[in-house]
């Protein structure tokens, strides 16, 4: 490595934080450090989903083509884990999502009564992959370059910052020290780099005269707000499902279903490349929405548990059979990161979860936290980006990522109560069939509508937006005159 203009620093070794690290990669000027609480990397882990906006920026980072390796998506086409024809085309160094082709992403049923049916089928330009978190993690690992260093077992404790520039000092628990010149929070949820960063935040605005910044965000504000969600989160391996898949009773999902009823839902999809099914069962609770949850955030529980969430005697026998298989669930409390009035404060920044944590129920959270990771790295990159234009170069990613992934978080907890039939204050538990059904079209119509931004978007078209301003911004002295 040459002359270095930044040193970075990525608290957090998540999906955010790794992807953050390969985006940097191609910088020879920028070094890059890695901060990961954990002694070391988990094998464990659920499935996450990549909508093609996403896929788009993976396959722009160089790891579309060991990505394409792991995902479970069915071949037919002998080329790879695609169906080349109707899903993505491997005709290229990395699989591309033709935005031409519809592709079946989704199913939704109405389950809670003993004869369900599908209601609607969602159809995109390109298809939901599914992933293994703990794969998709691994691949990450196998991009980071050479010169970027991992430190295990760093958990941070606080950072300070000059308020006119200088290293950033990050403090860890174990009693240890380092510095940067740019501080990457990609620590999820639970963020200490947040929570330092609106501390930091706060205190300026009161010194600085702004009431409203101190109004908004205090030491002693709650960031994170129980979503009024459980989720009980299982693995199932596909040959446990076999004797009932070829009697006809079960058939492996290739594609996610929705299984909808009041207050209650359930996901399967598969992972693995499709020797895994994963199952997620949701119990919504809305006026618990918002109010602290008592008790640990995740555990595992015992599979009984997920009886009492329902009377599931009146579900459709489809869903009592998947549920047969579910052992030893991990309980999870969904919890949100509320609207925070920035993600920046000096040179430090937040991306991922603990920037704008959201509800899973548009499978967008590992998507948003990938786009924030190249974002934030194409401007840092930039050649227009040095240590005196660093802070503006930021306040650029804050302009540009905040509102828009505080909007798509919004969406994702719509769906949620859209998955559990909080819909137009209907009834449908009360309501004669033929309305209920036209309730449930309108319903699915909606949802594609908030849905479609994951496929008839991308991120490059903020990003040209984001690169021209930091051109204004940071014009040269020579060029301005």
């Amino acid at each position: 490595m040459g002359v270095v203009k930044l040193r970075v620093a990525i608290c957090g070794g998540g999906p955010g934080g790794l992807a953050h690290a390969c985006a940097l990669a191609k910088y020879s000027d920028i070094s890059v450090n890695i901060y990961e609480s954990a002694a070391k990397f988990s094998p464990f882990g659920a499935g996450i989903g990549i909508w093609p906006r996403a896929w788009n920026v993976l396959c722009a980072l160089g790891l579309g083509e060991d990505m394409a390796k792991i995902t479970s998506v069915p071949s037919t086409s002998g080329t790879g884990p695609f169906h080349s024809s109707t899903v993505l085309a491997l005709n290229t160094d990395c699989p591309s999502v033709p935005q031409s082709i519809l592709v079946h992403s989704f199913s939704f049923r109405k389950s809670d009564q003993s004869n369900g049916f599908t209601f609607g089928n969602m159809y995109s330009r390109g298809p939901l992959l599914t992933f293994h978190r703990a794969q998709f993690q691994e691949v990450l690992l196998q991009h980071l370059p050479p010169s970027c260093r991992i430190h295990h077992s760093k958990r941070l404790k606080s950072y300070s910052q000059g308020r006119h520039g200088g290293p950033i000092r990050l403090s860890f628990e174990d009693g240890t020290h380092a510095t940067c010149d740019v501080l990457v929070g990609a620590d999820g949820i639970k963020s200490a780099v947040r929570n330092c960063l609106l501390q930091e935040y706060a205190e300026v605005s009161r010194d600085n005269g702004q009431l409203t910044g101190e109004q908004k965000i205090s030491p002693r504000k709650e960031y994170v707000s129980w979503a009024g969600s459980i989720a009980y989160r299982a693995l199932i391996p596909v040959e446990r499902l076999m004797e009932d898949c070829d009697k006809g009773l079960l058939v492996l999902p290739t594609t996610p279903t929705m299984y909808i009823g009041t207050d209650v839902h359930m996901i399967v999809y598969p992972v693995s490349k499709g020797k895994v099914v994963n199952l997620v069962l949701f119990q919504f609770q809305p006026e618990s929405q918002g109010i602290p949850y008592h008790g640990p955030w995740s555990k595992e529980v015992d599979e009984s548990e997920i009886f009492n969430v329902a009377r599931f005697d009146s579900w459709e026998p489809e869903v009592k059979r998947w549920l047969k298989y579910v052992r030893k669930p991990t309980k999870w409390a969904i919890h949100m990161v509320v609207d925070l009035p920035t993600f920046i404060s000096g040179h430090a920044v937040l991306i991922g979860d603990a920037a704008h944590s959201c509800s899973p129920h548009q499978g967008t959270g590992a998507g948003q936290a990938i786009e924030d990771a190249y974002f934030l790295a194409e401007l840092l990159g930039d050649p227009r980006t040095t240590l005196n234009t660093l802070t503006q170069a930021l306040k650029v990613y804050d302009k540009f990522r905040r509102p828009w992934t505080q909007e798509t978080g919004a969406k994702a907890m719509a769906n949620c109560r859209y998955f559990t039939l909080h819909y137009d204050d209907f009834d449908f538990v009360h309501a004669d069939a033929a309305t209920v059904t036209q309730k449930l079209h309108d319903l699915t119509d909606l949802m594609i509508d908030e849905w479609k931004w994951c496929w008839t978007t991308t991120v490059e078209d903020s990003l040209k937006l984001a690169l021209s301003q930091l051109q204004d911004i940071c014009m040269p002295d020579s060029e301005a005159m």
